[in-house]
């Protein structure tokens, strides 16, 4: 009942001084909101950097593609190896380190569909290709092992050609031209998140078509390949992986190093660390500033604790004298406190997903409230409202009857 009674009272405070009650909660509202409003953008942020980082395939990728050998005995015995070619694929298919393997090769053709004509870039991949890069279909399928086994003459345009060829009609089934060469579109690409992670190659994709290698190498020549493309079973273990991939081209090659090999995924990692770091700073940052808000919010129903309680003084002087005592004299003012705090939180969580749900349309996905910015904030707000009542709920606990009462 007691607690009851504290949490009226309060509430009272409040609306007998809404002007006063107003500047006191201030802090606590902006804090709250601030809190809200920034957690919720950066786990946006946050989710929209890491889905970007997924879009781009990457992750444990190691890239082959053909160099001169450096040494001049090898240049001297360059003749005794055939360089990249498509065979070399299919020599990791025992590894217990590289998971997937892929040749690729790059071009640019024209492309017709109906009256439309557009000049795009051309991938032949092969049907490892979709599991390196996680590329999958947003429409239909994606090319697989067996549409390059069997020279399939099908193609999966990128989200963006799609649009530029077709419009709103259906692509699925529909025929284009490639240069020359009749192909059945069997499905379209995702669209690619680059709101925080743009990539030249990721839009290149996005305006290009991928066709099975088999029909790649039909079209443009059987050393047609590019480079290859190949997948550590872990991330982390991506050096090992090239480590590997080194020594296999290198005895398959009769021990001339005509093969370049980039380790993607290491850099990628090493990418992911700085964005880590600096997401990491963004939230103390913003913490601080936020956390400053609330603490100015503290003084400020420090202050008007006191000045309740100097108006009050007649009021706990005639409590004390008819029995309360002073654990219940400082109960009451710790929960006036709280409660004070509590509605000002309540009304920066409000506004703070009001906020977060007006510029969520900025956030391609959305940008759903943070919960564990409502969870901090309440927490933290309380947290204020307890450690700005101490000091005054205290003193209020030891005023003595008799001299409150002559105050």
């Amino acid at each position: 009942m007691q607690i009851t009674e504290s949490i009226r009272t309060s509430l009272e405070e409040v609306k007998g001084h809404p002007l006063r009650s107003f500047f006191t909660l201030i802090g606590v509202i902006l804090g709250t909101m601030a809190l809200v409003v920034v957690l919720s953008v950066l786990d946006g942020i946050t989710a929209g950097v890491w889905q970007g980082f997924e879009d781009l395939g990457l992750d444990g990728v190691l890239a082959m593609s053909r160099r001169t050998p450096a040494d001049k005995v090898e240049r001297a015995k360059a003749y005794q190896s055939r360089g990249l070619r498509v065979e070399d694929t299919r020599r990791f298919e025992q590894s217990e380190l590289i998971s997937a393997t892929s040749p690729v090769g790059e071009t640019r053709a024209v492309i017709t569909a109906g009256t439309v004509t557009r000049r795009v870039d051309v991938y032949g991949i092969g049907g490892g290709f979709k599991t390196i890069k996680g590329r999958k279909a947003g429409e239909g399928r994606f090319i697989n092992e067996s549409d390059d086994q069997s020279v399939a003459a099908v193609c999966v345009l990128g989200f963006k050609l799609r649009q530029q060829l077709f419009g709103g009609d259906e692509a699925i089934g529909q025929q284009v031209n490639l240069g020359g060469r009749r192909l059945t579109v069997i499905g379209v690409g995702t669209k690619f998140n680059m709101e925080f992670v743009n990539d030249d190659d990721m839009r290149k994709e996005t305006g290009g078509i991928y066709i099975p290698f088999s029909v790649y190498r039909d079209m443009f020549g059987r050393n047609s390949m590019s480079y290859m493309l190949a997948k550590a079973v872990d991330p982390e273990k991506s050096i090992d992986a090239e480590d590997e991939a080194s020594a296999v081209m290198q005895k398959a090659h009769n021990g001339i190093r005509d093969v370049k090999i980039d380790n993607i995924g290491k850099e990628i990692a090493k990418e992911r660390g700085k964005v880590v770091v600096l997401l990491r700073n963004w939230r103390i940052v913003f913490f601080s500033i936020a956390g400053i808000s609330l603490l100015i919010g503290g003084v400020g129903i420090f202050s008007v604790l006191k000045i309740s309680i100097s108006e009050r003084l007649f009021e706990i002087g005639l409590r004390k004298s008819i029995g309360a005592s002073d654990a219940e004299i400082f109960t009451q003012f710790l929960i006036e406190s709280v409660t004070l705090s509590v509605v000002g939180a309540a009304v920066g969580l409000m506004l703070g997903i009001v906020i977060v749900k007006a510029i969520s349309g900025a956030f391609p996905a959305g940008l759903p409230v943070s919960f564990a910015g409502l969870s901090v904030a309440s927490g933290f707000a309380i947290f204020i409202g307890l450690l700005a009542g101490l000091y005054p709920s205290l003193t209020a606990a030891r005023l003595e009857p008799v001299e409150a009462l002559r105050a």
